[in-house]
């Protein structure tokens, strides 16, 4: 990732109980350049993200804030995360040595669907290249809504390998955003 990748100092976007570490990033994002979005994405992780013997092991979460429609679908959804991991794995894979990535599986489910707001829930099979070297598979969320306050489309994604009922998605589930949208 090049410096110009990284988005002016903002102010955080998502509200957290626990202190995650966050990156902004402005779109299009350079290792998913597919991404024809406008806006800006906020990266947070969970303080055992990259430890492998945490619960918190790639548990983290992104906002995307995006100053158009994505116009999502299941399917728009599964290419979009595909695009993004495989372009993010590709250059990390590619600093830490490793060029023979397996592509990123997704899928999507619509749950529910309320005023603005849809949520999909699904799986992401996604190589590690950066701490494990393996296969890690993601359970994600992404609920997509748009803020009439700010006139921004949000969506937001969390990810944990562990199963919706452990506590690290309580956590994940409480995450909001900082800005009032009604």
């Amino acid at each position: 990732m090049t410096s110009s990748t990284f988005a002016q100092e903002e102010t955080l976007l998502l509200q957290i109980d626990e202190p995650w570490r966050s990156e902004q990033l402005t779109f299009p994002i350079a290792f998913a350049p597919s991404l024809d979005y406008k806006g800006i994405e906020e990266v947070r992780f969970a303080k055992g993200w990259g430890k492998p013997e945490s619960e918190e092991f790639w548990t983290y979460a992104f906002l995307w804030y995006l100053d158009e429609d994505p116009k999502l679908t299941e399917q728009k959804l599964e290419k979009d995360i595909a695009a993004y991991f495989d372009g993010l794995m590709d250059v990390v894979g590619k600093g830490n040595g490793v060029t023979d990535i397996p592509e990123t599986t997704v899928v999507f489910v619509k749950k529910e669907i309320t005023n603005t707001t849809t949520t999909y829930i699904g799986k992401v099979k996604v190589f590690d290249a950066f701490f494990t070297k393996s296969i890690q598979t993601l359970q994600v969320k992404a609920v997509a809504d748009y803020c009439a306050d700010t006139k921004k489309y949000t969506v937001l994604f969390t990810f944990s390998p562990q199963a919706y009922d452990h506590t690290v998605w309580k956590t994940l589930d409480g995450i909001t955003l900082s800005v009032d949208c009604k």
